[in-house]
């Protein structure tokens, strides 16, 4: 009976001490303060609105806008022509030297370009065979187009054809497939004449049709006022009808070549051709026919031309200072004769 009595007083006692631990553990847990639950508990993250207003970063400087490119108003033109109200004026022409008037020759004209005065003429405004002188207008109606179309330029090759090719002499002996640039053939029609070199730049920019060329040519002569002129092909051969002797010709006027030479001079890229003495080209040494440049003072060119018809033709510019001359003549029996008549025509009127 002892035995159970002390077991008993000993439970007791040890629930008294377990007891006595939970509530002082309770105690303790209740006056801990509370775990601090926000992120990273050593810092509070501002909000925006509590954040220090930084200083912005500084931009550099917007570049200047650049000026805009220059519109290139022409290509190959080196100013718009002006128009002029007025043709020539004759009213102050002058007679030639008795050495000088003597000289046998059909047609002939001497313009100062500057002041636009006659100096001197004869039967200038008859319309007459003109031979080569055509190719004159050829490269400049060439030119006109050169300058509208964006898409060729002095480097584009043109095929040849086999009707360039069966023009009659003189040529350059151009080849059917053969691919020529554009350049080449005005050096071949301004120094050689070459008439295939002629044809051909007809066919080219007459779209395959030499006579829509022709057609183009003769509106160019409208449009600068050359009203005796008349256009049947781009080279000034005689075209012979089929069982009969006539000939169609290329006209104008001495008078009419001056106006489209003072229409060629706003295309300074003609005047080099014109003006060149001498070439080595692909198709052999080619020299310009003007015997006179080189040999008289600021002789520039232009063109040669002969025909039974026409006979020996030249149409020239020469620039001496302030003054630039320029005329044609037609008409004589040898070269030689319109060579020496130009020069001493020139060395006149300078001093006129």
């Amino acid at each position: 009976m002892r035995e159970k009595i002390v077991a008993l007083i000993v439970c007791l006692i040890i629930f008294a001490v377990v007891l006595s631990f939970a509530i002082s553990t309770a105690v303790r847990s209740s006056t801990r303060p509370a775990a601090d639950k926000t992120p990273a508990a050593a810092e509070k993250i501002p909000t925006p609105a509590e954040q220090p207003t930084a200083e912005p970063i500084p931009q550099p400087e917007p570049l200047p806008a650049l000026p805009p490119a220059p519109v290139k108003k022409h290509r190959f033109k080196s100013t718009d022509h002006p128009s002029y109200t007025a043709d020539f004026d004759f009213s102050k022409r002058k007679l030639l030297p008795a050495a000088l008037a003597k000289t046998p020759l059909k047609a002939g004209i001497l313009v100062d370009l500057d002041t636009r005065q006659v100096i001197w003429e004869k039967n200038s405004n008859q319309g007459v065979p003109i031979a080569s002188l055509t190719k004159l207008l050829t490269i400049y109606t060439a030119f006109e187009e050169l300058e509208r179309k964006n898409d060729i330029d002095l480097n584009t090759r043109v095929t040849v054809s086999t009707e360039c090719t069966l023009t009659a002499p003189v040529k350059i002996k151009l080849r059917p497939g053969e691919k020529v640039r554009l350049h080449e053939l005005f050096l071949y029609s301004m120094l050689k004449s070459a008439n295939d070199a002629a044809h051909l730049i007809a066919e080219y920019f007459g779209n395959g049709d030499s006579n829509e060329f022709i057609k183009l040519m003769n509106r160019k002569a409208a449009a600068i006022n050359m009203t005796s002129a008349k256009f049947h092909n781009a080279n000034g051969l005689p075209i012979y009808e089929k069982k009969t002797t006539d000939a169609r010709m290329n006209i104008a006027s001495c008078h009419d070549m001056v106006k489209l030479i003072e229409r060629i001079y706003d295309y300074p890229m003609i005047l080099r051709y014109t003006s060149c003495r001498e070439k080595n080209s692909r198709h052999g040494n080619l020299r310009n026919g003007n015997q006179l440049l080189g040999k008289v003072k600021g002789m520039e060119g232009l063109k040669t031309g002969y025909t039974n018809a026409a006979g020996h033709c030249l149409a020239f510019s020469c620039r001496r200072g302030n003054r630039r001359l320029a005329g044609v003549v037609t008409g004589f029996s040898k070269r030689q004769n319109c060579f020496a008549f130009t020069a001493k025509l020139l060395e006149w009127g300078f001093k006129n």
